[in-house]
């Protein structure tokens, strides 16, 4: 879906980049929602199932959905989008190292789980737990991959400043809907 409105040169254009299994798990798809500043939508793109084989499966083992992700469906689709995302939000950490394919900051939104068990041999990456300003919006988390702390020095006080008006997590779940429709309609499928 594309919209023929370009936003105003000032505005910031945010990529939601997601994804979901399908087919019992045998089939990934992934899209990528941008949107502006607003949480209006100027871009729609999703991939054609992605569907590993069970050797692929095997051989990749745990960086298989980091690979899928990446090189299969994150850096082509923000490639592919004529409204350049300015911010790329994720849901999902597995996404983070699209970061080192685009130019644009990556951040990981989501509501905040607990603890993070993270293993003592992992690096650290910077977070927040972030309030709306409006009071309107459950906190939220924000994360950005490990080797690029300026991203998150670049994007937090902008995030802070998008969740007073609405809901970070919200436009994640359009966009999983959106790829539930696309894939019960069969588009996009040989």
């Amino acid at each position: 879906m594309e919209t023929n409105q370009q936003p105003p040169a000032s505005q910031t254009t945010i990529g939601f980049l997601g994804y979901r299994e399908f087919d019992d798990g045998v089939a990934y798809r992934g899209a990528i929602l941008v949107t502006d500043e607003w949480s209006k939508p100027l871009e729609f793109r999703c991939t054609a199932p992605v569907r590993p084989t069970q050797l692929q499966r095997t051989l990749y083992g745990k960086s298989l959905l980091p690979h899928v992700l990446t090189e299969l469906i994150g850096a082509p689709l923000i490639s592919s989008v004529r409204e350049k995302p300015q911010l790329i939000l994720i849901a999902d950490e597995a996404y983070f190292d699209v970061r080192h394919k685009v130019s644009a900051p990556v951040i990981r939104v989501a509501r905040p789980s607990g603890a993070k068990a993270k293993q003592d041999d992992q690096p650290k990456s910077k977070s927040l737990l972030l309030q709306s300003a409006s009071g309107k919006f459950a906190q939220v988390e924000i994360e950005a991959h490990w080797k690029f702390a300026a991203d998150f020095d670049s994007s937090a006080e902008r995030l802070r400043d998008l969740f007073g008006r609405w809901d970070l997590t919200e436009p994640f779940q359009r966009l999983a809907e959106g790829l539930q429709y696309v894939h019960d309609e069969r588009v996009l499928e040989s």
